[in-house]
């Protein structure tokens, strides 16, 4: 079997919008993928709020937080995991949010700024990070898909069907193709994640659960895809990258979510759900 998918360029629109730099405004493919992911999956957020019941336009408010959690802690989880010694040599650069961005980095980052907006604002926590895990397949998946428009995340070589010609390190414009993590991690995000979770949302499920789910079943596809990373491209500490590291991290706390809020609500009627009362009878 051979590789199927050949080479591209990462797509771009360039602007006939000048830039202070001399420069003009250009539009990458990434950026669409990213604002498409932030966009829509903050849709699916906020329907399945609204049919449990809850405000949807409390998760419309918290998708700027996300935003600032994606770019501001991605960046700064980029520049502690992957090249401390290049921020240290050059702190300015801690600046550039854009250039250089962990997932991990932005997974705390979005984490620890759900818990200061929900007690800021006094709103129920779980139910409302449950639909943003649900939204989150979709956008997760259109967020890597912008990855693999990039070729962000190249691999080890291979002759899978799925692999990338041309992407390897050092062998740019052959034939020689190497895996996408970021295309793996999309599909499995977008084809497997996002239809359970729909599937699974068809019942009512106590408060905490679909965010247990989501970091339970990350970490261990997160673990195996960062195996496949090419070497000499990503930082290592004893053969593992600081992904490897991460998955493992977030499963446990995944596991533990489910089993403490199942033993704290082991059920939850949704508002949409709930049976039919008779009236009370007369005194």
């Amino acid at each position: 079997m051979h590789s199927l998918i050949p080479y591209f360029e990462p797509p771009a629109l360039e602007l006939p919008i000048p830039l202070p730099n001399g420069n003009h405004l250009t539009i990458h493919a990434f950026g669409v993928f990213v604002a498409l992911g932030v966009v829509l999956g903050a849709q699916v957020a906020m329907k399945k709020a609204k049919k449990d019941g809850y405000d949807p336009e409390v998760i419309n408010r918290f998708v700027t937080w996300i935003i600032v959690g994606i770019f501001v802690g991605g960046h700064l989880g980029h520049a502690l995991f992957y090249e401390p010694q290049k921020y240290l040599e050059n702190p300015w650069d801690l600046l550039k949010v854009w250039e250089g961005l962990s997932s991990m980095g932005g997974f705390i980052a979005c984490g620890i700024l759900s818990v200061i907006f929900f007690r800021l604002y006094r709103l129920p926590y779980w139910p409302y990070c449950d639909a943003i895990a649900v939204g989150l397949t979709l956008g997760w998946a259109l967020g890597r898909m912008g990855c693999f428009s990039a070729h962000d995340h190249i691999g080890t070589e291979t002759t899978f069907w799925l692999g990338v010609q041309g992407v390897c390190p050092g062998k740019e414009g052959t034939t020689i193709a190497c895996h996408d993590v970021g295309l793996y991690e999309g599909l499995y995000s977008g084809l497997f994640l996002l239809p359970l979770f729909l599937y699974l949302d068809r019942k009512p499920r106590f408060p905490g659960f679909f965010v247990g789910m989501l970091m339970t079943l990350y970490g261990p596809i997160r673990f195996i895809l960062d195996l496949f990373r090419a070497q000499g491209v990503d930082a290592r500490y004893f053969g593992l990258t600081p992904g490897n590291y991460g998955a493992v991290v977030v499963s446990a706390l995944g596991v533990w979510i489910l089993v403490r809020q199942h033993k704290k609500a082991p059920m939850v009627i949704r508002v949409g759900d709930a049976p039919d009362l008779p009236p009370p009878a007369a005194a």
